[in-house]
């Protein structure tokens, strides 16, 4: 008669190896709810400088002037067509609302350099003025900023820096 002998793992083995599975997990989901965090942030600038860029993509294929006012307040953004003063390159009653976006609501701080809060963008695709948008906000410990600029000359938007 042989004696087989059994290969395998001892119960102990396993759940040795399923504690220590479940301890690097926990390391992964930590850093995996800092990384959605870090996401959302520059998600957020970029969809400012889309918001933007938009406007001034209305404002060159409709060859009129179009643009952007921040409601900080009440944390949105319109994009408008400016119909009641041209010159004056600022959101009125009157003008014609193409699109509000919403901003975050956990954005603590929010600061746009534009006179009236407004950036307009001419048929040529210019800008009205070069100006910068700000924004702060505070999460977990964590600061977190970015800013934005436009430059009046061609009316290039680019997001300038977003630290998590």
């Amino acid at each position: 008669m042989r004696v087989s002998k059994q290969s395998g793992f001892t119960m102990i083995e396993l759940m040795i190896i399923a504690v220590i599975i479940a301890i690097v997990a926990g390391l992964f989901v930590h850093d995996f709810s800092g990384a959605i965090r870090k996401i959302k942030w520059h998600n957020f600038a970029t969809d400012i400088q889309s918001s933007l860029r938009g406007a001034r993509s209305y404002a060159i294929s409709h060859q009129k002037q179009y643009g952007v006012y921040f409601d900080t307040t009440a944390n949105k953004l319109v994009i408008f067509e400016d119909k009641v003063n041209k010159s004056g390159y600022s959101y009125e009653p009157g003008d014609s609302v193409v699109r509000v976006d919403s901003v975050e609501a956990d954005f603590e701080w929010f600061w746009v350099s534009f006179p009236n809060q407004t950036i307009c963008f001419l048929p040529n695709g210019r800008a009205s003025e070069t100006g910068y948008i700000d924004g702060t906000n505070y999460d977990d410990g964590n600061y977190q900023s970015l800013g934005i600029s436009v430059l009046a000359a061609t009316g290039r938007v680019s997001v300038d820096w977003v630290d998590n």
